[in-house]
């Protein structure tokens, strides 16, 4: 994660600079598209695009979690409490992404939408934490990160509250995914003016 972070911030010289600005400009357009103002546009034919689209928006974003984050944790954990419990978040998450896959093509419903997928995935992280910090102060003398326990059990509690309250409408989620969409494109066509190499000519003028 730190290396894709650090590539996107900052880009290498590349021929290949364009598409980043071919990616940025694909991705403005699709988050102008998916975004909620269109549902009461009569003329619009991707008016409920975003709607459509979010389980699967949600899908792809557990996809990264699983395999851009618990991956790595499940193979540096050595084996104990805290391996199975990430084993079983693992497991339990990559089962609602294949339920916003079914749910897509009304196989099944997920009660509360995307509200309890976001609440789930909280709770998961918040209570693997809690065990980790449990089991942290019993077999080290250094003390587990106080923040970090505070941390995750706010998530525990935020994931419970957006689960059974179900607080966000699924319309703040698709303005969340909008706006991160509009961001990264930003900064990949930003990367690629910035990962454009030096001309020939400039090189040259240089070297004089």
């Amino acid at each position: 994660m730190k290396k894709i972070l650090d590539t996107l911030f900052h880009p290498a010289k590349t021929k290949w600079f364009w598409a980043y600005i071919v990616f940025g400009i694909l991705g403005i357009f699709i988050g102008i598209v998916l975004m909620p103002v269109w549902t009461n546009v009569e003329w619009a034919p991707w008016k409920t695009w975003g709607y459509d689209i979010l389980n699967i928006i949600i899908f792809v974003c557990i996809v990264l979690y699983l395999c851009l984050f618990l991956i790595k944790k499940i193979l540096t954990r050595t084996n104990g409490v805290i391996k199975v419990l990430t084993i079983l978040e693992f497991v339990l998450l990559a089962l609602v992404a294949l339920g916003c896959i079914l749910q897509q093509f009304k196989v099944i419903t997920i009660a509360n939408g995307a509200c309890a997928i976001v609440g789930l995935a909280l709770w998961c992280r918040g209570a693997v934490e809690i065990f980790r910090a449990y089991y942290h102060q019993r077999g080290n003398n250094d003390r587990y990160p106080v923040w970090w326990l505070a941390v995750s059990i706010a998530f525990v509690t935020l994931g419970v509250y957006l689960i059974v309250a179900h607080p966000i409408p699924d319309v703040y989620i698709l303005w969340t995914f909008v706006i991160l969409i509009l961001l990264v494109s930003i900064i990949l066509i930003v990367d690629g003016i910035l990962a454009k190499p030096a001309s020939r000519k400039t090189k040259k003028s240089k070297s004089k």
